[in-house]
C-alpha cells in the first residue's frame, strides 16, 4: 500500500474518533515462503495480512482495539469499540499522550525497501532451490530449510499530528544439510534478494555436514570458544532482550541494577543501534511514532545507554531513548583462520539453539550447540564433536573476549 492510501484510511479514523486523544497503526504487506525438505520442496504459501489498530484514550484512560476490515463501517466498530473500552478502563498511571510530530524530525533514513524482493516469484525460488537439492543430493546427503521474503509497511498517525511512514523488505533463506550422524547448516537474512547467494549458504551448510559426521565425546576440560556471527547473536537477543530496560534496572529487576556508567564487559566490546545501518536497515520509529534510537549501549566496554520509555524518562527526569530496533556488535579485523590458526585448543561453534534464561539476575542463560561442533587443536580444525549444553553469563563471555571478527 503506498503511503498515500495508508494515511486516507488513518485519516479517516481520526476523523471518526472523539476521544481526547487518538493513536492509529496500519501495518501491511505480502509474504511469501517456499518450504523444503529431504530435498523436495513441500510447500509454498503467500499471503497479505492488513492489520489496524486504534488506541483511543480519556485523560489517563485508554482502551485500543484491531481489525483487517478496512470498509468505512468496520472503521466507524473500531473507533467504537477503542472508545468503548477507554471510557471503562482504570485510570494507567503510566499512560502517555500521543507523540509530538515535532519528533518526526529525528527519524533516521534506512534504506529498507527493494522492488526486485518483493516481486521474487516461487518459479525463481524452485529453481534456485532445485540446483542447491541437487548439489547435496549427489553427496548423499539431505537438504531442507525455507527460502522467504517479504514486503511491509508500517504507517502511524495521531490526533497531535503526527505522520510517519516506513516501507521495508525481506529475504532470508536458511538450510540444514543431514547426514545420518550429523549435520550442517548456514543463512543468510537481507533487505535485497540481489544480497541473497542461495549456492554460497548452501555450500557452507554442506561443507559443515560432511565435516560433522561421527562426532567424538569431548572430553572435559578448558577450551577457547570462537562462535559464528550467528551464535553470537543469540547471545546478544537475550542480553538485550529486558536486561538493558532503565525501569527495570532502577527497581532492581535486572543484571544492570547500578552498572550504568561502569565497565561490563571487555574494552573491545562496542554495541549499539543505528535504524539506518545499511547491514541491517529498520523501522525508524516505534509502534506510537516514538524515534527509534541510534546510540550505543555499550561503548568500548562501558554501560553507555539504558532504554528509557517515554513514562519512565519523564519520572526519572532523563531523555526518552525508545526500544532498539536493531543491535549491531561493532567488529574487529580478525579472520576466523586467523583465530583458528591462534588457538591451541578450543571449539568452533556453528550456532546455539533453545536458548533460556536461568537467572535474569546473573545474566544466566542456558542452551546447546547445534549442527556442527568442532575440536580446534594446535590451530586447525579437528574432528567433529558431540553437541554441548551450556549454562553461563554473556557479559562475562564478552568480557573474556581475545578477538573479533570482521563485520558482516
Amino acid at each position: 500500500m503506498e503511503e498515500s492510501q495508508a494515511f486516507e484510511i488513518l485519516d479517516k479514523v481520526l476523523e471518526i474518533a472523539d476521544a481526547e486523544a487518538v493513536e492509529a497503526r496500519l501495518t501491511s504487506g505480502p509474504q511469501s515462503a517456499t518450504r523444503f525438505a529431504d530435498n523436495l520442496i513441500t510447500q509454498n504459501i503467500h499471503y497479505t495480512n492488513t492489520m489496524l489498530t486504534v488506541e483511543c484514550a480519556y485523560g489517563q484512560s485508554h482502551g485500543a482495539a484491531t481489525t483487517n476490515d478496512l470498509s468505512d463501517s468496520s472503521l466507524k466498530n473500531l473507533v467504537g469499540r477503542a472508545q468503548a473500552a477507554a471510557k471503562v478502563s482504570p485510570p494507567d498511571p503510566e499512560y502517555m499522550p500521543p507523540v509530538e510530530p515535532s519528533e518526526t524530525g529525528r527519524y533516521t533514513k534506512p534504506q529498507g525497501y527493494f522492488e526486485q524482493t518483493e516481486l521474487l516469484s516461487p518459479l525463481a525460488k524452485a529453481e534456485a532451490i532445485s540446483r542447491a537439492s541437487s548439489t547435496v543430493s549427489a553427496k548423499g546427503l539431505r537438504l531442507s530449510g525455507a527460502y522467504t521474503t517479504g514486503a511491509d509497511f508500517t504507517a502511524v498517525a495521531n490526533s497531535a499530528g503526527l505522520r510517519a511512514y516506513y516501507r521495508e523488505t525481506t529475504a532470508e533463506i536458511h538450510t540444514t544439510v543431514l547426514g545420518d550422524t550429523g549435520s550442517g547448516w548456514a543463512e543468510k537474512i537481507a533487505s535485497s534478494v540481489g544480497d541473497i547467494d542461495i549456492d554460497g549458504v548452501v555450500s557452507r551448510a554442506l561443507g559443515i555436514a560432511q565435516r560433522a559426521q561421527n562426532p567424538a565425546d569431548v572430553k572435559p576440560g578448558k577450551y577457547t570458544v570462537i562462535m559464528s556471527p550467528a551464535a553470537l547473536g543469540e547471545l546478544l537477543v537475550f542480553l538485550f532482550w529486558d536486561g538493558f530496560d532503565a525501569k527495570a534496572a532502577d527497581e532492581g529487576r535486572t543484571f544492570m541494577r547500578g552498572r550504568l556508567g561502569t565497565k561490563v564487559c571487555g574494552e573491545q566490546i562496542t554495541i549499539r543501534s543505528d535504524p539506518a545501518d545499511e547491514r541491517c536497515p529498520s523501522i525508524p520509529f516505534l509502534d506510537d511514532g516514538f524515534p527509534a534510537p541510534q546510540l550505543p549501549w555499550i561503548e568500548n566496554g562501558i554501560a553507555a545507554n539504558l532504554v528509557y520509555s517515554r513514562y519512565w524518562a519523564k519520572k526519572q527526569g532523563k531523555e526518552p531513548t525508545g526500544h532498539p530496533t536493531n543491535i549491531i556488535m561493532d567488529g574487529k579485523n580478525s579472520t576466523i583462520e586467523e583465530m583458528i590458526t591462534s588457538t591451541k585448543k578450543g571449539l568452533l561453534v556453528t550456532r546455539f539453539w533453545y536458548i533460556r534464561t536461568v537467572d535474569p539476575m546473573v545474566p544466566l542463560v542456558t542452551g546447546m550447540t547445534r549442527d556442527g561442533l568442532f575440536m580446534i587443536e594446535n590451530g586447525k580444525i579437528g574432528g567433529p564433536v558431540k553437541n554441548l549444553r551450556f549454562n553461563d553469563n554473556p557479559l562475562d563471555v564478552l568480557n573474556r573476549v581475545e578477538a573479533i571478527g570482521r563485520p558482516c
